[in-house]
This record gives C-alpha cells, structure tokens and sequence, in this order.
C-alpha cells in the first residue's frame, strides 16, 4: 500500500515523538506542540500510522525555514523524504528558504535546489561553573545582564532582524512565552544581544543567542550556564570559536549540520550576528 500525503495536524502529535524518538530525536509532546503551532506541514501515513513529517515556517514574505523531515526506518530510502520536502516547498511563499541538513541529507537537498552555506556546531552536555571562561579583557560588569522585560521587546526585535536579515516577532513571542530570555543592557540603555533558555528534549536549549560581539554573546550564554549548572544544556552555533569555549563549559560537540538555503540573499542589517539557533528546525 502507498503511503498517504496529508496535512499534519496536531492530532498526530502523539505518533510523531514516537516517530522522532525512533530515529534518536529527543523531541517531547511539548516540543511537538511548539514547532506545529508556529508552522505547517505534511505527514505521510499507512493505514493511520504516521511514517513521515514535513514542517515549514513562514516567517516574512523573504523568509522560511524547513525542517523536522522525518522518515521512519523501516520506510526509509524510498523517496519518501524526497517527497515530503517537495509538497512542504510548493507550499512555501517566502523567496528565501533555509534548512539544517545532516551528512546524509546533503545530496537529496543539493537535488531540489538547496546549496550549503556553513555549518552549525551542535554543542551539548551538562553545565557547569567556571569563573574564567570568558575570552578577551573587561568582560561586560555582571549587572549589565538581566532578565527581559516587555519594554525589549521592540529591541529584541530588531536585534534579530539585524542577524537574520527577516523579522520573525511571532517566532520570538513564542519562545519568550515557553522560556525566559537574558539581555545585555548598555550603560546607555541600549541593549547589545539576548539570549533565551527553554525546556526542550532532554533539558534544556539556549539560543536563540544575538549579540552584537562575540563576547556580549559568551557573557550572556555564560550567565545563563551559571543557572543551569548540573544540567543538561544544548546549544546550536554556527560560531566553531564558540564551539570550541563551550566545550570547556561542559558542552561538547556532538554533531554538525550543514545550513543550506533556495533562493535569494537576505540584506546583512548588522551589526548584530547571531551566535546560536533557536533549534534546527526553526533556525
């Protein structure tokens, strides 16, 4: 029997962590819940059951992202991954398409026109204190780094447009609202990177981390490793300097994925970067 192609819809959520815990993703119901509230996608079933997941966000009129294809392993290498991707980007409107592929994946993406563009360190581990990890002299004073307030919200904002070069407000609503986000406030007021903590897979995920330096991004990721000393921490970067400082904070790295794009060439905003992904899925 073929394998169905329909919309995904929450209702499948149950069968997609048992999907995804299948092939050694660490998504929760939670996780589910958060990636399909803020996009859409395709499932492809057999008689119910789910064997396949496709999501897409739309961003901006300039932006998307596609990710959490998903296959299960007894249904894998029979273009079923091929044909989830095609339904999810004749769906997408954005000139500008982003993902975050595995070695494996690499081919099939190059295939429907997606070309490399770097590489995301996956970084991970369990935290722990160390006052003197931070690279480079004066780091920024402790009291510069607090807690966001609803007054950032317009500067987070635009800091993010800044390393993205598309607006993602609803993205990071979303996050603000399943987490907490740190900020590196300027002795003018000014703010100069965020950093947001939430709860995913098996702990806890840092990023997205925004900044305008590297160090104003180390001092506000260091911040939050002091709080989640002694627990399991995951940071995606596309930063290998970075990569390289985590690892003596306790997060080694794992894995890479290669960032691959379709379409147009976002206009750098600067001088804000960005120096972890809020996941691989929504970049």
């Amino acid at each position: 029997m073929s394998a169905r192609l329909i919309r995904l819809e929450k209702h499948h959520i149950a069968q997609a962590v048992r999907l995804s815990t299948e092939v050694g993703w660490p998504h929760r119901i939670q996780d589910w819940h958060l990636l399909m509230t803020l996009g859409q996608g395709y499932a492809l079933v057999e008689e119910q059951t789910l064997i396949g997941t496709v999501l897409y966000w739309s961003f901006s009129a300039q932006l998307a992202t596609l990710g959490s294809v998903l296959v299960s392993p007894v249904h894998q290498r029979k273009g079923l991954g091929k044909r989830l991707a095609e339904a999810a980007m004749a769906s997408i409107t954005a000139s500008r398409i982003e993902l975050y592929s595995t070695t494996e994946g690499i081919g099939l993406y190059r295939a429907l026109g997606f070309s490399p563009s770097g590489w995301v360190h996956q970084c991970q581990g369990m935290s722990r204190r160390d006052g003197d990890t931070l690279l480079g002299a004066n780091p920024f004073p402790p009291h510069g780094v607090r807690l966001v307030l609803s007054r950032d919200a317009k500067a987070l904002s635009a800091l993010d447009v800044q390393a993205v070069g598309s607006p993602r407000h609803e993205l990071l609503h979303a996050l603000l609202e399943e987490g907490e986000a740190l900020v590196m406030e300027e002795p003018g007021g000014q703010l100069a990177g965020f950093a947001l903590n939430r709860e995913f897979g098996h702990g806890h995920v840092i990023g997205p981390v925004i900044a305008l330096t590297p160090r104003i991004a180390q001092t506000l990721i260091d911040a939050w490793l002091e709080q989640l000393a002694g627990r399991f921490v995951r940071l995606d970067t596309p930063d290998a300097e970075l990569s390289n400082w985590l690892a003596k904070r306790g997060l080694k790295e794992v894995g890479r994925v290669q960032c691959m794009v379709a379409g147009d060439t976002l206009p750098s905003t600067g001088p804000a970067c960005r120096y972890a992904l809020a996941s691989h899925a929504l970049g």
